[in-house]
């Protein structure tokens, strides 16, 4: 029986010193910023999500990755813009925060991307990390 765990990683970060801009994670955003944005972006990602990451067994083996994203509002958008980066970061994090080996094909044999929903209130991305045979 392969062993599922949970947890939730946001779709957009705040990024700024006294003015805040709010960058929503995703593929046609993350090809026009600035290397410094994108860095600053995915430090913040993985600050937020580390002490949950932190929480999870570490992974033995091979493992599938499924992603379920809550859109804030009912404008369409394409699942792959937003699960692209927001598997990136995560899938980095994971690996510096000791929980995979490494994020390559070896270790994550099949990421998934879904729609889970319209959530106003909190718009975010559920993460399953499922080992796998």
């Amino acid at each position: 029986m392969s062993k599922i765990q949970k947890y939730s990683v946001p779709i957009k970060l705040e990024v700024g010193i006294t003015k805040k801009k709010t960058h929503y994670l995703n593929l046609n955003s993350y090809k026009q910023w600035h290397f410094q944005v994108s860095n600053q972006l995915k430090r913040l990602f993985k600050a937020a999500v580390a002490k949950d990451i932190q929480a999870l067994a570490p992974v033995e083996g091979r493992c599938k990755v499924t992603y379920t994203i809550y859109y804030p509002n009912k404008r369409k958008f394409d699942i792959d813009n937003v699960g692209a980066v927001v598997c990136k970061f995560n899938n980095d994090a994971l690996t510096e925060l000791g929980i995979l080996e490494d994020d390559n094909y070896e270790f994550i044999q099949e990421i998934v991307f879904k729609f889970g929903g319209i959530d106003k209130d909190n718009p975010r991305c559920d993460v399953e990390l499922e080992e796998i045979q």
